[in-house]
């Protein structure tokens, strides 16, 4: 089966950092984007499902999150800005 990894930056607001982190997505894997359902199928569809999991604000589906970000005086986690470094296929 084929699946994709996507290298991405991600800003988060609420701790001022910046973290470069990387995900694998499988072939088939479903999401909501642009008021649609889809699928993934192809390299752009791993680039939009990134996309679309920052946009929904399911951040901790993409990272994971330290202790320090959980137990901040902030709460939740927020991401303002979105940065797609590279993708591949594995």
């Amino acid at each position: 089966m084929i699946n994709y990894n996507v290298k991405y930056k991600l800003h988060l607001h609420t701790l001022n950092k910046i973290i470069e982190e990387k995900t694998n997505i499988q072939n088939g894997s479903t999401f909501f984007y642009e008021g649609r359902n889809r699928t993934v199928y192809t390299a752009k569809d791993a680039v939009d499902y990134v996309k679309a999991t920052h946009k929904n604000g399911e951040v901790a589906k993409l990272i994971t999150v330290p202790e320090e970000i959980y137990s901040n005086e902030y709460g939740e986690l927020g991401a303002t800005s979105l940065t797609i470094l590279s993708w591949w296929l594995n």
